[in-house]
């Protein structure tokens, strides 16, 4: 009982999770090997009967996991209105992604391809815990929703055949644009002000300032600069996701190409 309260504890400690660098670099082996292992068995991955299926249960899981991470921090008191809504990009792309994999409206694929690999990316590269002393659930939940986004990503250009089209790519930007915007002003009117402080506590999306070191850097920025960053940079972003995933469209047809000629001969 004693390891089921620390384990679902809701009070955080104040110093960040420090993580150790051998376990960082499994992880990050982890994280790229199950992509190069999707990329070199996508002729078997998409030929499956039902390629589908272990896309669904890998968002299943993640539907699993976002039932208890919320009834977590609700029953563990820990839940507050400054750092618990659903108000990042990842933490929309998981719902996005839960929704077109396991309920089939296909129509939010291009936004949560995007939203995933970039959340995906950003956590693998400051790995941001919560501040809970391990062994602990978001110790485990943490890696286990960025991990999965970002190879699901790969599965959906390799095994499923997403493709990186103009059109996608557009409504991704709209939608990226507006967001973005819509998290700004919220920001903005829950701390008073569009000035970012030191003392801001609401900071959804990391629009006001980034997690880390960096944060004290860009408070020392002029007023909305940083804004402006994280506009033009979130939609520059995209588009080098676009012209890398038309890469990996282009290798994911000459890896079936090669397979399909090795069968052949």
């Amino acid at each position: 009982m004693r390891f089921f309260h620390h384990f679902f504890a809701g009070v955080e400690r104040p110093e960040p999770v420090v993580i150790p660098r051998v376990l960082v670099i499994t992880i990050l082996v982890l994280w790229i090997g199950v992509m190069i292992i999707i990329m070199t068995f996508s002729k078997q991955l998409s030929s499956q009967k039902n390629p589908m299926l272990l896309a669904r249960i890998a968002a299943l899981i993640l539907l699993f996991d976002q039932i208890v991470l919320y009834s977590w921090q609700i029953l563990s008191g820990y839940f507050n209105f400054q750092f618990s809504l659903p108000l990042y990009h990842c933490r929309i792309a998981v719902p996005l992604l839960i929704l077109d994999l396991v309920f089939g409206v296909k129509i939010l694929r291009s936004i949560w391809i995007y939203w995933c690999f970039l959340g995906s990316i950003f956590s693998m590269a400051f790995m941001d815990l919560y501040r809970f002393d391990f062994p602990h659930y978001t110790n485990f939940q943490f890696f286990i929703v960025h991990l999965m986004i970002g190879w699901l990503v790969f599965y959906a250009v390799f095994a499923l055949g997403y493709e990186f089209e103009v059109k996608g790519l557009r409504l991704a930007l709209i939608v990226t644009t507006l967001f973005n915007l819509g998290l700004i002003f919220f920001n903005a009117v829950l701390n008073h002000s569009f000035i970012a402080q030191e003392g801001s506590l609401y900071n959804y999306g990391y629009m006001l300032f980034p997690p880390g070191p960096l944060k004290g850097v860009t408070l020392s920025f002029p007023p909305f600069i940083f804004n402006l960053i994280m506009l033009v940079g979130y939609n520059l972003l995209i588009i080098l996701l676009y012209l890398g995933g038309r890469s990996l469209n282009k290798i994911s047809v000459r890896h079936k190409e090669l397979r399909t000629e090795a069968v052949k001969a």
